[in-house]
Parts: structure tokens; sequence; C-alpha cells
């Protein structure tokens, strides 16, 4: 009975160890990120202001590490934010989001008139058609931004009216891209507010939406209560590991400052090298890291 006994333990101490060695390597740790009051470049011809956000930089394959310099490499997941983008900057994601084949609409402007949003293009259905639409901004249940048409012209008329008489709505006429992050639901359009962004792949639960001072506003997650506590205008890295350029870093604490504090840090990613070699840093008594850098506008000339 011992000598069995000691068999089976023998046997228990093999099975626990081999599925030890069987057990795969674990995911590398998402990096914490936070702004505060950033002007953020997400292409050559897009920005969002960034009054606040809190999320997470998720590398795009398991057991590699986020590079910053390749925003394919990572996924940032928005849990708290509040973004705002202008009207040129939404014309250009627009445009781009409604550029895939098989579309019908081009040329496509944005703007905002008091608390809608107005966007005029051209439609393609055997003709090429002017078109103009005045539209209200609301958030879907799922964190869709959901944009209602509430007068539509084409061609200078009216064309609400005529729709209605022939039974056509909105998905008859639009051909919709939801790759792209865009769906139509009956006559209005519903948008995934990250897949509009060029890379790195963005989410994040859309909580509300309007148009405040010539901006489409928008709130993620607990809105006002992720507020991060504190001043000034930064981009903070915290856990995990990263890598910018040649440097790698574990346990992250790097801190991106702007050194011209008065208006919003205005950061270009795609170029942040400009304003890295035009800046300077600082090590903390934890080994953290503190980069100030001037605004992208003023090393950018």
């Amino acid at each position: 009975m011992v000598a069995m006994r000691t068999s089976m333990r023998l046997l228990l101490l093999v099975s626990v160890a081999a599925s030890l060695v069987a057990t795969p390597a674990p995911r590398t740790q998402d990096v914490g990120i936070d702004m505060r009051n950033v002007h953020l470049h997400v292409a050559a011809d897009a920005v969002l202001d960034v009054a606040w956000l809190h999320g997470r930089l998720r590398p795009a394959k398991a057991g590699q590490t986020p590079v910053f310099d390749d925003p394919t490499s990572f996924d940032m997941a928005i849990e708290d934010a509040e973004l705002s983008i202008d009207a040129p900057s939404l014309t250009a994601l627009v445009n781009r989001a409604f550029s895939f084949k098989g579309s019908n609409l081009s040329d496509l402007k944005v703007s905002f008139e008091g608390p809608l949003l107005v966007q005029h293009g051209k439609l393609s259905k055997g003709v090429t058609v002017p078109f103009s639409v005045r539209a209200s901004v609301s958030v879907t249940p799922e964190g869709l931004l959901r944009v209602h048409p509430e007068k539509t012209k084409t061609a200078g008329v009216p064309a609400q009216g005529l729709m209605h008489l022939f039974g056509i709505e909105l998905d008859n006429l639009v051909h919709a891209n939801p790759a792209g992050g865009i769906r139509i639901e009956g006559n209005d359009l519903l948008l995934d507010p990250g897949r509009l962004l060029p890379a790195p792949a963005t989410s994040g639960h859309l909580v509300r939406a309007d148009v405040r001072d010539n901006h489409l506003v928008q709130i993620f997650g607990r809105g006002a209560a992720g507020r991060p506590k504190g001043g000034g205008n930064y981009i903070w890295f915290r856990g995990g590991t990263i890598r910018f350029g040649k440097l790698t870093m574990s346990d992250a604490d790097l801190q991106l400052i702007d050194m011209q504090p008065a208006d919003a840090f205005d950061f270009y990613s795609a170029k942040y090298d400009a304003q890295l070699v035009a800046g300077y840093s600082k090590n903390t008594p934890q080994h953290g890291l503190r980069t100030y850098m001037p605004d992208y506008r003023r090393v950018g000339r």
C-alpha cells in the first residue's frame, strides 16, 4: 500500500511538471496609456483633440512587444475618454472610409450647423447627383455613432418626400462598408468611431456624442468620472513592455510632456522623431523617463 501511494505521488508530480512545461508563455502584458490635453495628429490630414484618454495598448500578436514606430504592432483599447474632431479632419476620415471599391459616394464635405452635422457630396446611381444632408447625432446602445438625416436635398430639391413616396430608403441608394466601420440602418448611418481611424486599430464603447463648438465631441466609458487628476499636457505609458526606436522599456514609465503647456500638446505620432530630437529627457529616481517635447507645429516647419 505504501509503495502504491509513493508511486501515485510520483505520477502526480510528473503530471504536474509536464503540465507546467506544456503551459504556453503568457501574453505580453498590455501597456497602459493616458493622455491629457493632446492635439493628436492621426494622419497627415486629420487631428483628434484629446481632452483626456485612459486605455491600454495591446500587442497585435500574442508574445510580441508593442512597437510605437509600427502602429500595426498593437491595438489601442479606450476605456475612458473625451475626444473631439473638427470638420476638415472628419471630412478626411469620411472620404477615406467611403473610398472602397463599389462605393457610390464621392467628394464628401462635412461641416456643422448648430447641433447638426451637415454633409455635402455626390451620389452615383446611374447618374451622378449632388446632395446635402443635415443630420442629428446620437449613440446606439452598442456604442456606435448614429447619424440621422433630418433634411435631405438632391440637386437642390428636397428628397425626403420623394424617398418616402417611392418607398426608397438610404440603404437602397448608398453602399456601406461594414469592414470600414460603416453600416446603414433604414435612413440612418451607423459609424464605428474606432474603425474610421488609421492604424493602430482602436476600440472603445462610445456613450455620448454631440456637436459642440464646431466639433463632433465623443465620450467613451465613464465620461467625466474617468478624467485624470492633476494638470499638464502629456502622453504617459505605464506598465508592460514597449519599444520606441532602439529603446525598449520594460515595466514602462515613460511620459512625453509638452514643453509649451499654455496650449494643447501638438503631437504627431508618425513623425515624433523631430519632436524628440528638439526636446530633452530626464530620468526619475524610480527609473522612469520624462521626455519634454516642443509642439509638432514648432518643429514641423
